[in-house]
């Protein structure tokens, strides 16, 4: 007997005379040659941010750039800033269109992509699917991952609050990641510079494992090629704080993917002054670093 296909879970949300309202009034801050594309745009973000608040998610359309006065006259954006996640892209797709148009102005800054189909009457907007990859300009509906799995996703980051390093790129870091020179001594920061292949965007932040380091402390180092793409080389590396030069033995550095699978894992010898991994990551891929000793972790979490 055959299986019947299983049609994927879409939201429709009506664009009410309010909706309408405020894209005239974004579209009337744009250029004449740009109004029906802010229109369109603005009324993507409306409809996902109507989709959003109904999930329980917080939303702050004030710092989107979709609302910024200036932005609106020279770039393509339908951005939605999203408390304690990111920003999001809401583009817009009209009834016949078998693709989702991403611009390059909304390539960067941006956690994922919702594609938003309009109606002919422009009457309802419905929430077809997401991805979270810019690579390519047009991205076939047929390709869209679920509603399911976009929420999921935002929960994910919700929970795990992980480092943006995107933001490293724009010299804008977290609370706690420090220059590496004011974590380590010089005679470490020669150690430090000699194994690595000069990644020149670093950070490095204090791990402190408690009583399985007997009070001492560790620095986890975190080096970025300068130049991302669809993928960003990484370093992570631990050395030893404060009066150490050898890390305890049994030290173990992990690299953990979405899912908390662990991908790589080094370990420290009784004579081990660091210990690194180096790894690449895909555009939008959330990980994890830990740093264990014993029964004592800790792990950041990073995405970019």
């Amino acid at each position: 007997m055959m299986s019947k296909m299983i049609e994927p879970i879409t939201f429709t949300v009506p664009l009410s005379f309010e909706a309408h309202d405020i894209a005239q009034q974004c579209a009337q801050k744009s250029l004449p040659t740009k109004f029906k594309q802010v229109y369109l745009n603005t009324l993507a973000v409306y409809a996902v941010d109507s989709y959003l608040r109904c999930m329980g998610f917080e939303t702050n359309l004030a710092h989107s750039e979709s609302r910024d006065s200036l932005m609106l006259k020279f770039v393509d954006v339908a951005d939605l800033d999203i408390v304690g996640v990111g920003k999001i892209e809401c583009r817009p797709v009209l009834p016949d269109s078998q693709t989702c148009n991403i611009p390059s102005d909304a390539w960067e800054n941006r956690i994922g992509y919702v594609a938003v189909q309009l109606n002919q009457s422009l009457k309802e907007a419905t929430l077809l699917g997401f991805t979270k990859t810019s690579a390519m300009r047009e991205v076939p509906l047929t390709q869209l991952q679920s509603l399911e799995y976009f929420l999921a996703y935002m929960n994910r980051i919700q929970q795990l609050n992980p480092v943006n390093l995107m933001n490293w790129f724009e010299n804008v870091f977290d609370t706690g990641w420090q220059v590496i020179d004011e974590l380590l001594n010089p005679e470490q920061l020669e150690w430090h510079f000699r194994s690595t292949n000069a990644l020149p965007i670093e950070r490095g932040y204090k791990i402190d494992l408690g009583m399985q380091l007997a009070q001492q402390s560790v620095t986890l180092a975190v080096m970025l090629a300068p130049e991302p793409g669809s993928e960003v080389d990484i370093q992570v590396q631990v050395y030893p704080m404060g009066n150490q030069t050898c890390l305890p033995e049994g030290l173990k550095l992990i690299v953990m993917d979405e899912s908390e699978e662990v991908v790589l894992e080094a370990t420290s010898r009784d004579d081990d002054n660091f210990i690194q991994l180096e790894f690449s990551s895909e555009l939008r891929e959330l990980f994890g670093v830990t740093v264990a000793l014993g029964e004592a972790s800790v792990t950041k979490h990073f995405h970019w």
